[in-house]
């Protein structure tokens, strides 16, 4: 077992975990900041749990808020807005 703390950031990311099958990302987002559509080659998780987000998927547009979970299949285009200041966990795995 291995614990890992996501440090306060300032509106930036972080990889908490950096492998080459398994990525965890703590990512906070500033209200008003945007991260433009973009995709991954792996299976992506996104844990919101501090904010509000208005994450845009390729057919569809949500707003998640903390407790939601967006699962994404390898390339699937994405892209997010904060509408407050966020806190996210973005996981990316090869399964």
């Amino acid at each position: 077992m291995k614990k890992i703390s996501a440090n306060i950031l300032d509106g930036k990311f972080e990889h908490l975990i950096d492998e080459e099958k398994l990525q965890v990302t703590h990512l906070q987002i500033k209200s008003g900041e945007e991260i433009p559509s973009h995709k991954s080659d792996k299976t992506v998780i996104v844990v919101i749990y501090k904010g509000k987000v208005d994450f845009t998927g390729e057919d569809e547009k949500d707003i998640i808020l903390p407790g939601d979970i967006i699962r994404m299949d390898p390339n699937e285009s994405h892209s997010l807005k904060a509408t407050e200041d966020s806190d996210l966990l973005v996981i990316k795995a090869a399964i």
